[in-house]
């Protein structure tokens, strides 16, 4: 995931790979974001630059969009921890079923255990059984039923 990155290291070494028109192509970039520890991968990462998807290059105002849209996923990710964390009752690091119906009704928003079900198969990837982080925070489902914790 992506943690805090030197926006001011970052635009220095963006700055230093600059072509003589002021650009930088999409691959110096990613190079760029890899030398600074991001991964580009990353699914924040990979969100926003889809949203640049039809850019070759990047230049200074698509480099302050870029952290624009970065400051505000980081943002809405770290609103989400709180939200996990808040569900995970016994602090393992994963949401199990009943914890998942536990919170709901500490909302006054008591579900079903079909549609707890159906919420665990929808988010649980991996199917362990438990809901990770990355699952959580990639499912659309249980983010919209716990946007009434944050």
């Amino acid at each position: 995931m992506v943690d805090l990155i030197d926006e001011k290291q970052l635009r220095s070494s963006f700055e230093d790979a600059k072509d003589s028109y002021g650009k930088v192509s999409i691959g110096a970039f990613l190079d760029i974001l890899k030398t600074h520890g991001v991964d580009p991968n990353d699914k924040i990462v990979t969100m926003i630059l889809n949203e640049f998807e039809d850019a070759k290059e990047f230049d200074n105002d698509k480099l302050s969009l870029f952290f624009e849209h970065l400051e505000g996923k980081l943002d809405r990710d770290l609103n989400l921890r709180k939200v996990f964390n808040l569900i995970d009752a016994d602090k393992d690091g994963f949401l199990d079923a009943h914890e998942i119906k536990e919170a709901f009704s500490m909302l006054k928003h008591p579900v079903s255990e079909s549609k707890v079900r159906e919420l665990m198969i929808e988010a649980d990837t991996d199917k362990d059984g438990r809901i990770s982080y990355n699952e959580f925070r990639f499912s659309n489902a249980l983010k919209n039923y716990a946007a009434d914790l944050l």
